[in-house]
């Protein structure tokens, strides 16, 4: 296979992103439309494409065995999370970014952007995979991460720095109710749903076979239209970059694939379950932060702007990790 075939998946996202930066260029896609885009991926697309995709390539034999897949991202994220908390304290970071730092530090966009890429640039049997990835991430950012962004509210407010006219924020539990609700999100719900029918045999009638395929086909387009749509949103002039924003664009692109790289020396895995979890690893930070950031009051302008500069340099960084997988140097 040539290099110019292998790149070919990359080549489709990365035109698929110019159309929506074009596009948005020309008014025909806006904020809301983004939005939209997301929220149809999130609660629609993806869960169906899940579930089509997971009963063609896997059987009960293979699901099996795929227990052991969570060790690996589980160590990775806690190490990252860790060496985040360290970050945090070493390079000074503002005691009431503490969280929202650290979360950013160690959670990616593994499921909007994360899930397309992986199936363009693997195939359909990479999703079994990042779906294990993204099932420990959501369970240690809705839980220490959204902890962590709840006691940055006070401190914000205490700063004078919150826009919270009631002057106060909410600190959850790090395990309760609405932790289980953050977690069950419609990704991991269609997967759930995947792995019940794979297991008991049961067979999608033909018609809702083809209608999930068709809508759930609709993952990646929107995937990539969104990220072209907020590349031309971000207004570059307006961003500062940090050095604790700097900090966090080294841990996306850096720190966290490196130590996916190192532990999966240690624990022997599958090639291509060590060449997802690199992309997944890889990907920018996860838009949920700042939903989770405004929930808690924690300081969510700071994470949108980190959001919007990794996301841009998606455009670079997926390629870039693409190639050095193909060529053996990961």
């Amino acid at each position: 296979m040539s290099i110019f075939e292998s790149l070919s998946g990359v080549f489709s996202c990365m035109l698929m992103i110019f159309i929506g930066y074009y596009l948005t260029q020309r008014k025909w896609f806006d904020q809301p439309t983004a939005k939209l885009f997301s929220k149809m991926a999130m609660s629609l697309t993806i869960p169906l494409y899940m579930i089509v995709s997971m009963m063609k390539s896997y059987k009960k034999e293979d699901l099996m065995q795929l227990g052991v897949v969570v060790v690996v991202p589980f160590v990775t994220m806690l190490l990252t999370y860790l060496v985040g908390v360290g970050a945090s304290y070493i390079f000074k970071i503002p005691e009431h970014r503490h969280g929202t730092f650290r979360s950013m530090f160690f959670v990616a966009n593994t499921a909007f952007i994360g899930f397309p890429v992986n199936v363009a640039l693997f195939g359909e049997k990479a999703l079994p995979y990042a779906v294990m990835y993204y099932l420990v991430q959501s369970l240690l950012f809705w839980t220490i991460g959204a902890y962590g962004m709840s006691l940055d509210g006070p401190k914000m407010v205490a700063l004078g720095l919150s826009d919270d006219k009631n002057g106060s924020s909410t600190m959850p539990k790090i395990f309760s109710k609405q932790t289980l609700k953050n977690i069950l999100t419609p990704p991991l719900i269609g997967a759930i749903i995947a792995i019940v029918f794979i297991m008991t045999g049961v067979k999608l009638p033909t018609f809702l076979t083809h209608t999930f395929k068709s809508i759930g086909g609709m993952t990646t387009p929107l995937a990539m239209l969104f990220i072209g749509i907020s590349i031309y949103l971000v207004n570059v002039r307006s961003i500062r970059i940090t050095y604790d924003v700097v900090l966090l664009i080294l841990a996306r692109f850096i720190v966290a694939p490196a130590i996916i790289i190192a532990v999966v020396h240690f624990i022997e895995v599958p090639d291509l379950m060590r060449k997802v979890f690199i992309i997944e690893a890889s990907m920018p930070v996860m838009t949920q932060c700042s939903i989770a950031a405004r929930a808690y009051k924690a300081d969510y302008g700071y994470v949108a702007v980190v959001t919007a500069i990794t996301t841009m340099m998606a455009v670079i960084t997926i390629p870039t990790f693409f190639l050095l997988i193909h060529f053996g140097i990961l």
